[in-house]
């Protein structure tokens, strides 16, 4: 399978793990039916990765990225699998006939780990971010990097970079990742529309702190030659 429809296929998925945060948007019905959508995709996503899996056993040394790349997926990994046991656990509709008992323990640990889960994987795909940009170079034909088109996403990463940290505050992002009971509830009758876009600044902001605490590495690593 190309490496473009793959890259839409995570994209996919990551939109679906943004969906579901709206909770009381959506409904519950809806939210498990994004939220299994997205772990289908998860799935897949794997499968198509598994080699890095058993290629990683066999590594020896490493530098400091490598080590960075292999904390990032074991981080994600435990998110995904916190976020999926409390989702049967809590389910209320497509998986309600399993014998298990929710509590209000298991919901507060699933919004927990839903909210991890989105800070991890910003973090995970902006250490890729130069080799996505580089096959979307490849498949829309653009040819070399331009300097000044690349100064320019870099202004506009920066300005949603901003964004994202005020996104931050106003979504309390870091008490819901603390699970810290708050009274910020988001009223999604009057700015639907607003919630997404912040969710989507606090992604852009950590994918731009992957990015370039990647790019930092390897040139620390070439300094260092």
């Amino acid at each position: 399978m190309p490496l473009q429809v793959r890259l839409l296929m995570n994209a996919v998925a990551g939109g679906l793990l943004v969906a579901a945060l709206a909770y009381d948007w959506l409904g519950n019905l809806t939210h498990e039916l994004i939220g299994t959508a997205m772990f289908g995709l998860l799935i897949f996503h794997n499968a198509f990765n598994r080699r890095w899996y058993g290629s990683t056993a066999r590594k020896g040394s490493r530098d400091l990225r490598g080590w960075l790349n292999i904390v990032t997926i074991g981080a994600l990994a435990a998110a995904m699998l916190s976020l999926l046991v409390t989702s049967l656990i809590i389910s209320r509709s497509l998986f309600s006939l399993l014998p298990i008992a929710s509590s209000f323990g298991a919901r507060q640990l699933h919004a927990q780990a839903a909210y991890w889960a989105l800070v991890i994987v910003a973090v995970h795909v902006g250490m890729r971010w130069a080799m996505i940009m580089a096959s979307m170079r490849a498949w829309l034909r653009l040819g070399t990097p331009s300097v000044g088109r690349t100064w320019i996403l870099r202004a506009l990463a920066l300005a949603v970079a901003a964004y994202g940290v005020h996104s931050w505050m106003v979504m309390g992002t870091g008490s819901r990742l603390m699970a810290e009971m708050t009274l910020n509830l988001w009223n999604f009758e009057e700015a639907a529309l607003r919630f997404f876009l912040h969710q989507g600044a606090i992604v852009a902001l950590f994918v731009c702190l992957g990015h370039y605490a990647t790019s930092l590495m390897q040139l620390r690593r070439k300094g260092s030659r």
